[in-house]
């Protein structure tokens, strides 16, 4: 996932509510001042400015303030185990307004020789993380279709006969392809630019944004485990089963238009945090040059289906739908190959040569 890459790339910072040597105490005093944080007003909000909202928007996303009223039991702490080296977790027993039951939890990172609060929430809200995505029966799996994919590459077989078919359908139709990555890169691109002109006040928002995005669909976890083949599984998922399969191509299928705007928004939004610590400048730019191009063509390429799609009806009539929906479904093979290479070539930079 391209956030996972620019999340490597960003500087640590982002809130914290509390540090220190002792981490069962540090994790004591984050509670205390989570249970003293006030939820924000909208007015407050709208009347500061860009670097002063930055400069809250850590604190507003990770940790938000807790329901008025909610009391927590200190002296029921509890450590609890963690897969990620250098995090350290606890759970207090809580009582909420109304006499609600609740579990709130610490998460704590080691950074050098002291223990950061970096999180303190409603255990509820930091479930769903995918856990049966980080089994190693998924990783063994996703390894072995891995193989099985180039083993259909290297021999004449379905898949080779399914990409040469959607290469003949990109060629058909050059501009369609050609005006849909001068527009989505270009959108990109502008937010590149856009997020090199933020104040740098803004990197620890832009970073906590990214954690959150990428804790929620499982990839903190794979990759704070150091296992290529379980990273690079969750990427996949993520990048091909829930972006491309399950949002850009049902949307492509809508005769194309609500993929392209879906896209012009992501896609600026997701390009900001490059900006920001200047990626394309540093000697890393070209790893991510060469993601870039394996991810975000295999999106682009979807999303060119879906113009495809309309501009065969439009040529054709509605009597041409199937047809036109088979040239849309002839995008996934190319983008599914994309996007596996991707994945295992984002595990292995990031875990084993590092950004």
């Amino acid at each position: 996932m391209l956030l996972t890459f620019a999340a490597a790339l960003l500087p640590w910072g982002g809130a914290q509510l509390a540090s220190g040597v002792d981490p069962a105490a540090t994790a004591d005093r984050a509670v205390d001042a989570w249970l003293e944080q006030e939820p924000p007003q909208l007015a407050q909000l709208s009347r500061m400015s860009p670097t002063e909202l930055c400069q809250e928007l850590p604190g507003l996303v990770t940790n938000p303030a807790p329901e008025p009223g909610t009391r927590v039991n200190i002296d029921d702490r509890r450590e609890l185990t963690s897969d990620e080296e250098g995090v350290r977790q606890y759970s207090y027993s809580a009582v909420r307004p109304g006499g609600q039951l609740e579990v709130v939890q610490v998460t704590l990172e080691q950074r050098e020789d002291e223990w950061v609060a970096r999180r303190v929430e409603y255990r509820m809200a930091s479930s769903g993380g995918r856990d049966w995505l980080q089994q190693p029966a998924v990783t063994w799996i996703f390894g072995l279709f891995s193989l099985l994919v180039l083993y259909l590459i290297v021999t004449p077989s379905f898949l080779r006969t399914w990409l040469a078919r959607g290469m003949a359908v990109l060629r058909e139709n050059r501009g369609v392809v050609l005006f849909t990555m001068v527009l989505l890169y270009g959108v990109f691109a502008l937010g590149v630019y856009t997020g090199s002109q933020l104040p740098a006040e803004c990197t620890d928002a832009a970073l906590t944004v990214v954690n959150e995005a990428i804790t929620a669909v499982g990839a903190a976890e794979a990759y704070g485990s150091g296992n290529v083949a379980r990273a690079a599984a969750v990427t996949f998922y993520q990048n091909f089963i829930v972006v491309t399969l399950s949002v850009t191509f049902s949307l492509a299928l809508l005769f194309g238009v609500p993929a392209y705007l879906l896209s012009v928004v992501s896609f600026f939004v997701q390009a900001i945090p490059f900006g920001l610590v200047g990626t394309f400048s540093g000697p890393e730019a070209i790893f991510v040059l060469v993601l870039i191009l394996l991810e975000l063509t295999a999106y682009f390429l979807v999303v060119a289906g879906g113009g495809i799609l309309l501009r065969t009806l439009i040529r054709n009539g509605f009597g041409s739908l199937s047809l036109a929906v088979g040239r849309l479904a002839l995008m996934l093979p190319i983008a599914m190959l994309l996007l596996l290479v991707g994945a295992w070539y984002e595990a292995a930079i990031l875990l084993l040569a590092g950004p």
